[in-house]
């Protein structure tokens, strides 16, 4: 088998996923349009064959919360967790320029290899 029938058989294999995806979204919405959503947004319905679990998503707005963390009551800081990233950009330009500080910083970074990524050009 060549590159170019495996490539193909990607593009089918991708559209045949979006299809999927989609006809599995349309059938959730004819399900939850069976049921009224909790005022709240938020609770779930139980039936025989499934369960129907209506959520609010919650985001952060990082940069404001940082700058007014420390004027927060230290209840209303505890409603938030710190996750650390990776500054990856930065954390490469530190090997070079202060490989004191990288070795410092790099015992505390895990890393391990990612899946391929294989981009479909059009």
């Amino acid at each position: 088998m060549t590159i170019s029938d495996l490539v193909a058989q990607l593009r089918q294999a991708k559209q045949a996923e979006l299809n999927a995806k989609n006809e599995r979204l349309r059938i959730e919405g004819l399900i939850t349009e069976q049921f009224a959503k909790p005022e709240s947004n938020e609770g779930s319905h139980n039936d025989e064959d499934f369960t129907i679990v209506w959520k609010l998503n919650r985001t952060v707005n990082t940069d404001h919360l940082t700058e007014d963390y420390d004027d927060l009551p230290d209840n209303a800081q505890r409603a938030f967790r710190w996750k650390a990233e990776v500054n990856l950009a930065y954390l490469r330009q530190l090997a070079e320029i202060d490989p004191a500080a990288y070795s410092k910083a790099a015992v505390f970074i895990t890393s391990k290899p990612a899946k391929p990524s294989i981009e479909l050009k059009d």
